[in-house]
């Protein structure tokens, strides 16, 4: 395979090793070089800081990941690989490049007892980088020899490209990403290409709406990245997409890549939030019953009165979200 003209010198160092398909059902072929690849330039050789130079990965021995290992490497990472569930719930950082057929993935990661464990970490937000099946497995189900169930993490089945008006499947070679949500982990990808390999994938929903950071188009759009949170997501193949899929791994593995979830938002009111961490009610020298933290607030409406300030205790502490109790 040829790589597009971004990829020389990026990846002089990294061997040209294919994966095994994710879910594609034969060798790929031979790719042309996309369109627009050679204007970009990237500088992605770096070294981690020591202590925190080292990825775990999660190979379950279903194929080739010998080119992922290879990108984590020239990128100045070194490898810890998954031997238990525990190193799964233990690692500061997971890259799952999920290979091979769906059912037989979640057969070992259910059998070895890697699933739950994966379930636990992506709860806790830990970062999490899956690559093509890794992407979904996250999803409720798969039509692959099935239906099967997946982790579950994310709504949507995984179903076979459509296949009934000529289009080929698989889907294989470059393809322009439609960046739908910003994520510093595709920061610059807009349009660029990356590289595919697989028969299955995901339609966008109204009910993973949420979790899609952009999306692909072959023969209709599929969901071709996820991102919430520190869970990282996608389903081409960055380290074979070049200098963009090395800058996106780069992303991903530098330390300081750590996101943070989007608290839910709450309806604003026309009260200022103030949350009073604990109340004591007692009489006030004229005979008032106050609430005291610091200051006093009068607990009745006492209109004709200018001296003392009118708030609303009761309204104002459940606007806050807090149960007051006398």
């Amino acid at each position: 395979m040829q790589p597009p003209l971004q990829a020389q010198g990026a990846m002089a160092n990294v061997a040209a090793i294919l994966t095994v398909p994710c879910s594609a059902g034969r060798r790929p072929k031979r790719s042309s070089q996309p369109r627009g690849c050679g204007s970009v330039s990237v500088s992605v050789s770096v070294r981690a800081s020591s202590g925190a130079n080292t990825v775990t990965l999660l190979d379950y021995g279903a194929g080739n990941v010998r080119s992922v290992r290879n990108a984590i490497r020239y990128l100045g990472f070194d490898i810890r690989d998954v031997q238990s569930p525990e190193d799964i719930v233990a690692a500061e950082r997971l890259v799952f490049p999920g290979v091979g057929a769906f059912g037989s993935a979640m057969d070992v990661l259910n059998r070895t007892g890697m699933a739950n464990a994966l379930r636990e970490y992506i709860q806790r937000d830990r970062p999490f980088l899956g690559i093509c099946l890794g992407l979904q497995l996250l999803f409720d189900s798969s039509e692959e020899n099935g239906p099967v169930s997946g982790l579950g993490v994310i709504p949507g089945v995984v179903r076979r490209f459509d296949s009934s008006n000529g289009l080929i499947v698989p889907h294989i070679g470059w393809n322009a990403l439609q960046i739908t949500k910003d994520t510093p982990l595709l920061q610059g990808a807009d349009g660029q290409h990356v590289y595919f390999v697989h028969s299955y994938r995901v339609l966008p929903s109204d009910a993973n709406r949420n979790w899609i950071s952009s999306i692909c188009n072959y023969g209709d759009s599929f969901i071709s990245s996820i991102s919430m949170g520190n869970i990282q997501a996608v389903q081409f193949h960055p380290e074979k997409s070049g200098a963009t899929g090395l800058s996106i791994l780069k992303e991903f593995l530098r330390p300081n890549s750590l996101g943070t979830k989007v608290p839910a938002r709450r309806k604003a009111s026309k009260l200022a939030k103030r949350v009073i961490a604990c109340l004591d009610v007692r009489s006030n020298d004229k005979g008032d019953l106050v609430v005291t933290k610091g200051d006093q607030y009068d607990v009745r409406d006492h209109t004709s009165s200018k001296e003392v300030p009118i708030l609303a205790v009761k309204e104002h502490l459940v606007n806050a979200g807090v149960e007051v109790r006398v």
